[in-house]
Protein backbone atom coordinates (compact mmCIF):
# COMPACT_ATOMS: atom_id res chain seq x y z
CA UNK A 1 0.00 0.00 0.00
CA UNK A 2 1.86 3.10 -0.99
CA UNK A 3 2.18 6.11 1.63
CA UNK A 4 0.07 8.06 -1.37
CA UNK A 5 -3.16 6.37 -0.37
CA UNK A 6 -2.36 6.25 3.28
CA UNK A 7 -2.29 9.97 4.00
CA UNK A 8 -5.62 10.41 1.45
CA UNK A 9 -7.29 8.01 3.75
CA UNK A 10 -6.22 9.90 6.25
CA UNK A 11 -7.18 13.25 4.75
CA UNK A 12 -10.55 11.54 3.98
CA UNK A 13 -11.19 10.77 7.43
CA UNK A 14 -10.32 14.13 8.98
CA UNK A 15 -13.33 15.52 6.60
CA UNK A 16 -17.24 15.68 6.98
CA UNK A 17 -19.13 13.24 6.84
CA UNK A 18 -20.68 14.17 3.49
CA UNK A 19 -16.86 14.71 1.70
CA UNK A 20 -15.88 11.04 2.99
CA UNK A 21 -18.91 9.46 1.85
CA UNK A 22 -18.21 11.16 -1.54
CA UNK A 23 -14.63 9.74 -1.24
CA UNK A 24 -14.79 6.81 0.33
CA UNK A 25 -15.89 4.39 -2.82
CA UNK A 26 -13.00 5.70 -5.05
CA UNK A 27 -10.58 4.58 -1.68
CA UNK A 28 -11.79 1.78 -0.93
CA UNK A 29 -11.38 0.58 -4.30
CA UNK A 30 -7.90 1.49 -4.68
CA UNK A 31 -7.48 -0.23 -1.42
CA UNK A 32 -9.04 -3.16 -2.18
CA UNK A 33 -6.84 -6.59 -1.81
CA UNK A 34 -4.20 -4.69 0.82
CA UNK A 35 -6.30 -4.65 3.94
CA UNK A 36 -4.44 -7.07 5.72
CA UNK A 37 -1.35 -4.83 4.52
CA UNK A 38 -3.53 -1.60 5.85
CA UNK A 39 -3.97 -3.44 9.09
CA UNK A 40 -0.58 -4.98 9.56
CA UNK A 41 1.11 -1.19 8.33
CA UNK A 42 -1.11 1.32 9.75
CA UNK A 43 -3.53 -0.16 12.03
CA UNK A 44 -4.47 2.92 13.58
CA UNK A 45 -5.42 4.25 10.09
CA UNK A 46 -7.96 0.55 9.83
CA UNK A 47 -9.33 1.64 13.20
CA UNK A 48 -10.15 5.00 11.72
CA UNK A 49 -11.78 3.88 8.86
CA UNK A 50 -14.06 1.52 11.13
CA UNK A 51 -15.07 4.22 13.30
CA UNK A 52 -15.68 6.22 10.84
CA UNK A 53 -17.79 3.75 8.97
CA UNK A 54 -20.23 3.12 12.22
CA UNK A 55 -20.92 6.99 12.61
CA UNK A 56 -22.15 7.01 8.69
CA UNK A 57 -25.70 5.62 7.94
CA UNK A 58 -24.59 2.41 6.54
CA UNK A 59 -27.23 1.60 4.77
CA UNK A 60 -28.21 4.92 3.43
CA UNK A 61 -24.59 4.65 2.10
CA UNK A 62 -25.05 1.25 0.74
CA UNK A 63 -27.90 2.57 -1.08
CA UNK A 64 -26.44 5.37 -2.73
CA UNK A 65 -23.14 2.92 -3.36
CA UNK A 66 -24.33 -0.39 -3.93
CA UNK A 67 -20.90 -1.72 -5.23
CA UNK A 68 -18.63 -0.27 -2.16
CA UNK A 69 -21.23 -2.76 -0.04
CA UNK A 70 -18.63 -5.50 -1.28
CA UNK A 71 -15.58 -3.34 -0.78
CA UNK A 72 -16.78 -2.44 2.86
CA UNK A 73 -17.55 -5.82 3.74
CA UNK A 74 -14.18 -7.07 2.67
CA UNK A 75 -12.40 -4.31 4.24
CA UNK A 76 -14.19 -5.62 7.73
CA UNK A 77 -13.59 -8.98 7.13
CA UNK A 78 -10.09 -8.65 6.07
CA UNK A 79 -9.12 -6.77 9.37
CA UNK A 80 -10.76 -9.16 11.17
CA UNK A 81 -8.51 -12.17 9.48
CA UNK A 82 -5.53 -10.17 10.71
CA UNK A 83 -6.83 -9.32 14.23
CA UNK A 84 -7.00 -12.59 15.22
CA UNK A 85 -3.76 -13.72 13.10
CA UNK A 86 -1.95 -11.28 15.36
CA UNK A 87 -3.99 -11.79 18.86
CA UNK A 88 -3.05 -15.51 20.49
CA UNK A 89 -6.23 -14.63 22.98
CA UNK A 90 -8.39 -14.29 20.43
CA UNK A 91 -7.41 -17.50 18.62
CA UNK A 92 -7.88 -19.21 21.98
CA UNK A 93 -11.60 -18.45 21.76
CA UNK A 94 -12.10 -20.68 18.51
CA UNK A 95 -13.05 -23.88 19.68
CA UNK A 96 -15.80 -24.80 16.85
CA UNK A 97 -16.52 -24.21 13.59
CA UNK A 98 -19.28 -21.95 12.68
CA UNK A 99 -20.33 -20.15 9.92
CA UNK A 100 -22.66 -17.43 9.52
CA UNK A 101 -24.51 -15.39 6.74
CA UNK A 102 -25.57 -11.55 7.72
CA UNK A 103 -27.62 -9.96 6.00
CA UNK A 104 -28.74 -6.65 5.80
CA UNK A 105 -32.89 -6.01 6.41
CA UNK A 106 -32.98 -2.34 5.16
CA UNK A 107 -30.36 -2.76 2.21
CA UNK A 108 -28.70 -5.07 -0.47
CA UNK A 109 -25.92 -5.81 1.86
CA UNK A 110 -25.10 -9.68 2.45
CA UNK A 111 -22.00 -11.12 4.38
CA UNK A 112 -20.32 -14.30 5.38
CA UNK A 113 -17.85 -15.23 8.56
CA UNK A 114 -16.47 -18.54 9.26
CA UNK A 115 -14.40 -19.94 11.83
CA UNK A 116 -12.08 -22.49 11.81
CA UNK A 117 -10.95 -24.02 14.64
CA UNK A 118 -8.64 -26.75 13.78
CA UNK A 119 -6.77 -23.45 11.97
CA UNK A 120 -7.60 -21.07 14.50
CA UNK A 121 -8.66 -18.28 11.44
CA UNK A 122 -11.57 -16.02 11.15
CA UNK A 123 -12.77 -15.05 7.49
CA UNK A 124 -15.28 -13.43 5.76
CA UNK A 125 -16.51 -11.37 3.09
CA UNK A 126 -19.29 -10.33 0.44
CA UNK A 127 -21.91 -12.56 -0.12
CA UNK A 128 -23.26 -15.59 1.33
CA UNK A 129 -22.00 -19.61 2.10
CA UNK A 130 -23.86 -22.24 1.50
CA UNK A 131 -23.58 -24.15 4.36
CA UNK A 132 -23.78 -21.59 7.08
CA UNK A 133 -25.01 -22.94 10.92
CA UNK A 134 -26.11 -19.27 11.54
CA UNK A 135 -27.91 -16.63 9.99
CA UNK A 136 -28.06 -13.49 11.58
CA UNK A 137 -30.01 -10.46 10.09
CA UNK A 138 -30.99 -6.84 11.10
CA UNK A 139 -30.11 -3.15 10.02
CA UNK A 140 -27.34 -2.84 8.15
CA UNK A 141 -26.00 -0.52 10.96
CA UNK A 142 -26.04 -3.45 13.85
CA UNK A 143 -24.67 -5.63 11.84
CA UNK A 144 -21.43 -3.49 10.93
CA UNK A 145 -22.02 -2.27 15.36
CA UNK A 146 -21.46 -6.04 16.29
CA UNK A 147 -17.60 -6.06 13.96
CA UNK A 148 -16.74 -2.87 15.75
CA UNK A 149 -18.16 -3.09 19.34
CA UNK A 150 -20.82 -0.54 19.49
CA UNK A 151 -23.68 -3.47 19.36
CA UNK A 152 -22.66 -6.19 21.93
CA UNK A 153 -23.72 -9.42 20.56
CA UNK A 154 -25.79 -11.29 23.72
CA UNK A 155 -27.68 -8.06 24.45
CA UNK A 156 -27.88 -6.92 21.11
CA UNK A 157 -29.65 -10.29 20.64
CA UNK A 158 -31.73 -10.05 23.48
CA UNK A 159 -32.84 -7.02 22.63
CA UNK A 160 -34.09 -7.68 19.39
CA UNK A 161 -31.59 -5.33 17.71
CA UNK A 162 -30.63 -8.40 15.13
CA UNK A 163 -32.20 -11.86 14.92
CA UNK A 164 -30.40 -15.57 14.63
CA UNK A 165 -31.32 -18.31 13.12
CA UNK A 166 -29.88 -21.71 13.85
CA UNK A 167 -28.08 -22.96 16.65
CA UNK A 168 -28.22 -21.38 20.01
CA UNK A 169 -25.10 -22.64 20.96
CA UNK A 170 -23.01 -21.22 18.01
CA UNK A 171 -24.51 -17.88 18.89
CA UNK A 172 -23.19 -18.43 22.21
CA UNK A 173 -19.64 -18.97 21.08
CA UNK A 174 -19.60 -16.93 18.94
CA UNK A 175 -20.40 -14.00 20.70
CA UNK A 176 -17.25 -13.79 23.06
CA UNK A 177 -15.03 -14.45 19.93
CA UNK A 178 -17.11 -11.00 18.75
CA UNK A 179 -16.64 -8.77 21.37
CA UNK A 180 -12.60 -10.28 21.34
CA UNK A 181 -12.31 -9.09 17.95
CA UNK A 182 -14.42 -6.20 18.31
CA UNK A 183 -12.22 -5.35 20.92
CA UNK A 184 -8.96 -5.65 19.48
CA UNK A 185 -9.45 -3.20 16.41
CA UNK A 186 -6.62 -0.47 16.76
CA UNK A 187 -8.62 2.98 17.34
Amino acid sequence: MTEDLIERIEASLDKPQAELEEELPGLLEEAEGQTGELLREHPVVFGRIVERMESMDIAAFVESNPETADQFQQLLWSGAEVVVEQNESVQQRIAQNITVNFEANDCPMTGHLRVDADEQVVTGGAGHLDDATLEITGPANVLVGLLSGRVEPIPGFMSGQYQMDGSIQHGTQLAPLIDDLSSSIPG
